[in-house]
């Protein structure tokens, strides 16, 4: 973090506060959560057991959250601390609505949540994720028009985004990528873009993580000024505190193994260790002490501790008086509440900013130097080893050969650019629906077509410079159709890319299946294999290469071919001294007419763009899990 911005003092009372002024209590009880684990028998080294046969695999229940009990007030930092594994993250995942639970209750000043109440609540996950290329400024103006209501004017929004970078003193850098922020910017990042819909309740799980002491230190006194100043209900979950940090929080929720050890003043959780005979040490850190009590000891044995303070919590009389309350249930009331949608804005609306939000994205991402300088070089090559071919029997492979290599290294160029743009943007999309930002065919919809015309620039560069220099045809109209051509075999590539990249989760595993299907189509194309066996035959009408690479030589093999005595087609050459072109074209592979080439590549990026968001939706669930 820039020391100079750690001077620079931001005004809360900026940001204007949550509609609710008397703000909203956060309850919850006895919150239990078990999950389903798979047990698989293993033999040496952890390995599957050796023997012949599979062992059968057997499921075990697991406790994450055991009776949970804690509340949040407006106007106050709750931090839940614990050591790893205890349950904090699954505990902030149900009270932010993003993670299911099996038992208990959940109330928003004393009323039951519901999907509608969950909006008045911000969730600041531990990754700090984001479109990196995209400035500062831009990530908070791109969410206040996705997530704020259209009622508000564009002016409001902006003024609303202003406050809020002066507030959490990101001003001097409003302008620079996110890429070239620190830690500590990020983080302040991710709050601001929560915070841009003046949330009542603002949820931050582990706010701290990766940042130096300096930087948690000024950050967690912003959440101290975000819940006073503005009246907001603010919980944290943290690890490892500093003494002076530890102090500060209002509330403290202590957890271990999912269960609740302590919950009250941090002050007088010392206290609490006193009654217990587990005093912390003069001058030792709170929470270290805390910490050192619920971890067990590195060599194995039992923690008599940790079950000590699990056992005495359990028979505390605060503890009892909480689960008295959700038992009698008197406080807690389901009222009928005015329908409000789940999106803020409309389909379209969402369509125009995420389609402005992608193209500016993409622009920063593939007009990089490199690329530019890749294809102006691919061209020059191309360009000079195809150079000045005349339109003979001689150069009837050569021209073959510059038509295959340009569609295939543009196909398969958009298709894995094409296929990074879902599992690289999938965390994001995850995370930004699950604010309620907008629907997902509007960011699938935004997403293809503003990626389309960006990507169509650098081969349209190569062409320009590679095909005059072949200058096989020095015509302009069929310089335009081959062109035309290949932008739409580009396109068919990134539909096969869109398609895969949607459909499976993992990186690698897409990247294995892409390499494998498209270098089996790419077989299928008709250069390098004239004689396809009949039982894979089928196949070839679904190779974007063949439909590209046959409709790009219909555009410039369109008139009888000269023979020139090369003896490259002997057996054509009629009387005239000219091979008729049908004969031309059937001799080199060629099939079907150009208007059926072109209409197959058309269908393949329909149908490919259609299946990938098929695709998509059928993994958003996995997505969320």
């Amino acid at each position: 973090m820039r020391p100079q911005e750690e001077q620079q003092q931001g005004s809360i009372e900026s940001i204007p506060s949550p509609s609710s002024n008397g703000g909203f209590y956060l309850r919850w009880s006895r919150i239990q959560k078990t999950v389903t684990v798979k047990d698989t028998a293993t033999g040496l080294s952890g390995r599957a057991s050796i023997g012949g046969t599979k062992a059968p695999e057997t499921t075990s229940k697991k406790t994450i959250l055991n009776n949970c009990s804690g509340s949040a007030a407006p106007g106050q930092v709750l931090a839940i601390m614990g050591p790893s594994g205890a349950g904090k993250t699954s505990l902030m995942n149900v009270l932010a609505g993003r993670g299911t639970y099996q038992g208990g209750s959940l109330t928003i000043n004393g009323h039951l949540m519901t999907k509608r109440r969950f909006k008045s609540i911000a969730y600041v996950k531990q990754a700090d994720i984001f479109f990196e290329h995209l400035t500062v400024a831009d990530q908070l103006s791109y969410t206040a028009m996705l997530r704020l209501p259209e009622s508000m004017t564009k002016a409001e929004k902006n003024q609303q985004v202003t406050a809020i970078l002066h507030a959490l003193r990101l001003t001097k850098v409003q302008h620079s990528p996110i890429l070239l922020c620190s830690g500590g910017e990020k983080k302040r990042v991710n709050i601001g873009t929560e915070l841009v819909t003046n949330p009542s309740i603002l949820l931050l799980d582990e706010p701290t993580s990766g940042l130096d002491s300096s930087s948690a230190v000024s950050l967690l006194q912003l959440l101290q000024s975000l819940s006073r100043e503005a009246n907001r209900t603010i919980v944290t979950s943290i690890h490892q505190p500093s003494s002076a940090v530890f102090r500060s929080f209002d509330r403290l929720l202590m957890m271990s193994d999912g269960k609740v050890v302590y919950f009250g003043s941090p002050v007088e959780s010392l206290d609490y260790l006193s009654r217990l005979d587990l005093t912390c040490p003069p001058g030792y850190n709170a929470a270290d002490h805390w910490m050192d009590l619920l971890v067990a000891p590195v060599d194995g044995s039992e923690d008599l501790a940790k079950y000590k303070l699990q056992d005495a919590w359990d028979g505390e009389a605060l503890a009892l008086e909480m689960d008295a309350a959700f038992m009698d249930g008197d406080d807690v009331s389901v009222s009928t509440e005015v329908h409000t949608p789940k999106y803020n804005t409309s389909w379209l609306t969402q369509y125009i900013v995420l389609t402005h939000r992608a193209m500016k994205n993409s622009r920063s991402a593939i007009f990089t130097p490199l690329n530019l300088i890749k294809s102006l070089a691919l061209g020059i090559v191309a360009g000079l080893l195809y150079f000045q071919l005349d339109y003979v029997e001689e150069n009837i492979n050569n021209i073959r050969s510059y038509y295959f290599f340009t569609m295939t290294f543009w196909v398969f160029d958009s298709m894995f650019g094409a296929l990074m743009a879902f599992p690289v943007e999938r965390a994001i999309v995850t995370q930004e629906r699950a604010a309620s930002s907008y629907h997902l065919s509007a960011y699938f919809m935004a997403k293809t077509t503003a990626d389309a015309p960006v990507r169509i620039c650098l081969p349209l560069l190569y062409m320009t410079v590679s095909y005059w220099m072949m200058a096989i045809r020095n015509e302009f109209v069929t310089f335009v159709a081959s062109i035309g051509c290949t932008l739409l075999s580009v396109m068919a590539g990134e539909a096969f890319g869109l398609l895969v990249g949607a459909s499976i989760l993992d990186l690698q595993h897409a990247i294995t299946t892409m390499t494998v299907s498209m270098l089996f189509l790419m077989l299928l194309g008709g250069f390098f294999v004239e004689n396809i066996p009949s039982f894979v035959e089928w196949a070839k009408y679904l190779s974007p290469f063949k439909y590209a690479f046959d409709s790009s030589l219909q555009l410039v093999v369109d008139r009888d071919l000269p023979c020139d005595g090369s003896g490259v087609l002997d057996e054509l050459c009629n009387e005239d001294g000219y091979a008729p072109v049908d004969e031309v074209l059937d001799f080199i592979g060629v099939q079907g007419s150009l208007g059926f080439n072109v209409g197959m590549l058309v269908v393949l990026i329909i149908c490919c763009r259609f299946l990938a968001y098929l695709g998509l939706r059928m993994t958003k669930t996995a997505d969320r899990a």
